[in-house]
């Protein structure tokens, strides 16, 4: 038998400056360094805080307590006997790159290193690690599950596999594909983060019969039509009036919506922006109004704008209750994460979103899902096998819409049933047909 998907454990903790977040372990080095990091579905390659300048008054004008914790902890690459260092470059230059289209910058220490996911999950040499000082836009490190090559073409188109890639072809994994849901602190008693190579955990979402075709664009893979915004609370109102395409990434955490929506948002729920921060801060007495007005915003997606199958994601007000702290604020500080876009180019539903959204890819089929989350105290989970596209017992399916079943069929649910009906019947059939057959020969 070859392998199966592959569960990496969440690491335990809520964190982050602008979350709070559920987070995944790191062993990055030799001896391995233990970091906590989130998960990029957008980025191809890992990036950690460093420890020279990590928590240093060279990148924080009142560096904050226990700031090497609070950034997940730092990497120290003179203490790995296995760092190569690449150099310095930009995480994006000339509008293409990780997060470009948001206006993201950082400059980053490139280098290869031995890198693990999970405290006992898979490790490889000659992993692209990018170590960062700055605490935005990149407070935490993370964690990429992108499957394209990282280039460097300074250095003579130089390519490196992702992570992703050097799993499946260590035989680790038997598709290029992922499941990931952001958790949610306000559900249940703290829910946690979901992250599953070749395979889905069906206990964690509501099977849905949409399934979504990656963009062509690489670094904007997993867009879907936004055919609607609505809200409900003392009121009803729709929060978006044209369709959209929307990218999903859980890079960034808040919601890059048009200006109209920014303003229907605005006027739903209450917010202003403040001018100095470009958060929307949100006071205790507001804060606490909002929580108790059950309003919820609900997400109708699609992979088109009008008509097709359609699946929402509902969240409720919880789910935009986040924290800002330092450096995104003097004081700590309730914000609403909603971002205006410049352009089309920049609509993202981010993190926050994928509190309540299941989200699964396949890059083999080019092929995702988004699935509303369910939250059952208690719940087994069970995991389903994304098998690879090459695989000659695989079916067509590549996710959680068609359901395909942990024997790598790509059968529904239903097809699956039936024919355990079938053969079931036919057994009966066969018994019966051969007691009778004993009964006459006995007479």
């Amino acid at each position: 038998a070859g392998p199966g998907p592959l569960v990496i454990p969440p690491s335990q903790y809520f964190e982050g400056n602008d979350g709070p977040w559920s987070t995944f372990d790191l062993r990055v080095g030799t001896p391995e360094q233990y970091i906590r990091v989130l998960i990029s579905t957008a980025s191809p390659y890992s990036m950690i805080p460093l420890s020279d300048q990590g928590c240093s008054t060279s990148v924080f004008a009142t560096v904050p307590p226990d700031c090497a914790v609070s950034r997940g902890n730092l990497f120290n690459p003179n203490d790995s006997s296995t760092w190569k260092d690449i150099g310095l470059y930009g995480i994006n230059q000339n509008g293409v790159g990780l997060e470009a289209n948001l206006g993201y910058e950082q400059r980053v220490q490139f280098g290869e290193d031995h890198l693990g996911i999970g405290l006992t999950g898979p490790g490889f040499d000659n992993q692209i690690v990018g170590g960062i000082a700055t605490p935005e836009p990149f407070y935490l490190g993370i964690f990429g599950l992108n499957n394209q090559p990282m280039n460097f073409s300074v250095l003579g188109n130089d390519s490196s596999p992702s992570f992703i890639t050097t799993l499946k072809d260590q035989n680790k994994i038997p598709s290029l594909s992922w499941s990931y849901t952001a958790g949610a602190k306000y559900r249940l008693k703290q829910v946690y983060g979901q992250l599953i190579f070749s395979g889905y955990d069906t206990s964690r979402f509501q099977e849905t019969p949409v399934s979504f075709t990656m963009a062509d664009d690489v670094t904007r893979d997993l867009v879907v039509a936004l055919q609607s915004i609505s809200y409900s609370g003392s009121t009803s109102t729709t929060l978006l009036s044209n369709p959209i395409d929307i990218y999903i990434d859980s890079t960034d955490p808040n919601l890059w919506l048009p200006a109209e929506a920014c303003d229907a948002f605005e006027k739903a729920f209450g917010l202003t922006l403040d001018s100095q921060t470009g958060l929307y801060l949100v006071n205790e007495t507001h804060r606490n109004r909002l929580l108790d007005s059950n309003a919820q915003v609900s997400f109708r997606l699609s992979d088109v704008k009008s008509g097709g199958d359609t699946v929402t994601i509902v969240l409720p007000y919880a789910a935009f209750d986040l924290t800002a702290e330092n450096p995104l604020v003097e004081n700590t500080s309730h914000y609403f994460p909603l971002k205006r876009a410049n352009s089309s180019s920049q609509y993202t539903l981010g993190r926050t979103f994928l509190q309540e959204a299941y989200l699964s890819a396949d890059y083999e089929r080019r092929v995702f899902n988004v699935s509303a989350c369910v939250w059952n105290e208690g719940a087994q989970e069970n995991i389903v096998t994304i098998p690879s596209k090459d695989d000659p017992s695989a079916g067509t399916g590549g996710g959680p819409s068609d359901t395909s079943s942990s024997n790598s069929s790509g059968l529904s649910g239903g097809a699956i049933a039936g024919i355990v009906i079938s053969v079931v019947l036919g057994i009966l059939l066969a018994v019966a047909a051969t007691i009778v057959l004993l009964r006459k020969r006995r007479k």
